[in-house]
């Protein structure tokens, strides 16, 4: 079978079951496996969909839209119909993107912490769940003259533009045999859709059973017609190409009488819109971090050296930086109990070097939105982050003191040193917020 379906709950509502099924027949006819995630729940939100393949993961918020879509990273998105009236879409709760951006940390940091419970160390210290891909998916499609203006984090796709996108597309650092596939839904407490599962497979060829003895013939029979037997319609085989076109169709074909989906329950309105990161505040009403004191942006920049030796910075315009000779991300800031703690991870690429990046005030720079300056401790010695070719490493930079409780941004500035000058924008709440 080239797909599985598994979820957390059944869906309740008939149309949400007409919407998988529909992508679970056109992901039937492609080539691998591929997994369904439908309806199940993590770190607290309930994710509408995951597809995951050998080579990619892709996180999906389902959205039905019988009009155009009007929409941005901040602020409501609408639907528009024929007469020009507009109806807000997720009213009263988070819009599109950002609750796909929710579901993405969530599913990342739950998948991350319990990489050696699936993966070998050797692959567990390799693959890196933050590659995982966010969409929001339109459908039955993107009608002409929508708007929809969103970054390189979140894509938008009509559902008849999904199979294709699926099939081409795949995550960078993620590399999954079926059984570490399958693992995941496991460690979801998802269980298996028996029902679509089994409409999705072959059917089972009939056993032939031997005809009983014709009796005795009576005198002077008519003769038989004669049987002539039809020679069977030969199968056609499908390439790639086609396989892509097809399941498209299908599921146009199947989703065009798709109404909209059941309202999930009521969650908080969307907190202030941040600078640079599409996660909330530390401290912020719906955290992303599980706690409130930890603001979790996973902020990267990819670099590369140049042929004169200079690090140059590496992403084209939808933000990827997957062909980095180093990735560098700000993961986590704490404001946990009266001090600052930073988090960095480094990804090397590099062939046969070893990269280091120091975390020391010579090569950081941290101040808030009101000037303050914070030093980091280098007493217990100079944090430094070391990491071999291929592989990813993590450090932890402190600061022994709080954050003023007036500040609302967090300035973090790395030096020309080692790999080039880059700035991280951390939002902050006041200290009434905090933990």
């Amino acid at each position: 079978m080239a797909v599985q379906v598994w979820v957390g709950e059944k869906p309740e509502h008939s149309n949400e079951r007409r919407v998988i099924m529909a992508l679970a027949s056109a992901l039937d006819r492609l080539d691998g496996l591929y997994l369904a995630l439908a309806n199940f729940s993590v770190g607290g939100r309930t994710v509408d969909l995951v597809i995951i393949k050998s080579d990619a993961i892709f996180i999906i918020e389902l959205k039905h839209c019988d009009g155009r879509v009007f929409g941005d990273v901040n602020g409501p998105w609408f639907i528009e119909d024929v007469n020009g009236g507009r109806k807000r879409i997720n009213p009263g709760r988070k819009n599109p993107y950002n609750q796909v951006i929710s579901y993405y940390y969530s599913l990342i940091n739950f998948l991350n912490e319990r990489r050696p419970q699936f993966l070998s160390s050797h692959k567990a210290s390799s693959v890196d769940f933050r590659t995982c891909q966010r969409l929001v998916v339109i459908a039955p499609t993107i009608q002409a003259g929508s708007a929809i203006n969103t970054d390189w984090k979140v894509g938008v796709l009509g559902l008849d533009q999904l199979p294709a996108y699926l099939v081409t597309e795949r995550s960078t650092e993620i590399e999954l045999r079926d059984d570490e596939m399958l693992a995941i839904p496991e460690l979801l407490n998802c269980t298996r859709w028996s029902e679509i599962n089994m409409l999705l497979q072959p059917p089972v060829p009939v056993a032939e059973v031997a005809p009983p003895p014709a009796p005795p013939p009576a005198a002077e029979p008519p003769a038989p017609a004669a049987e002539v037997a039809l020679p069977a319609a030969p199968r056609r085989t499908l390439t790639p190409r086609w396989r892509i076109g097809a399941a498209a169709a299908l599921v146009v074909a199947l989703i065009i009488g798709w109404s909209a989906l059941q309202p999930a329950a009521p969650v908080p309105i969307d907190a202030p819109s941040l600078v640079v990161s599409t996660s909330l505040p530390a401290g912020g009403i719906d955290p992303i971090a599980t706690q409130e004191c930890v603001w979790s942006g996973f902020q990267a920049i990819g670099r590369s050296r140049d042929d004169d030796g200079v690090w140059r910075d590496v992403g084209d315009a939808d933000g990827v930086i997957a062909d980095a000779m180093v990735i560098i991300s700000l993961d986590e800031v704490s404001f946990c109990d009266g001090m600052i703690t930073l988090r960095w991870s480094l990804r090397n690429h590099s062939t046969g070097e070893v990269l280091s990046l120091p975390l020391t005030n010579e090569s950081v720079s941290i101040r808030d939105s009101l000037g303050n300056t914070y030093v980091v401790q280098e007493a217990a010695g100079v944090p430094l982050l070391t990491v071999p070719p291929g592989m990813f490493g993590a450090a932890t930079a402190s600061i022994g003191r709080a954050i003023d409780p007036n500040a609302s941004t967090l300035v973090v500035t790395l030096h020309d040193a080692p790999f080039g000058a880059a700035t991280w924008l951390v939002p902050i709440t006041p200290q009434a917020d905090r933990g």
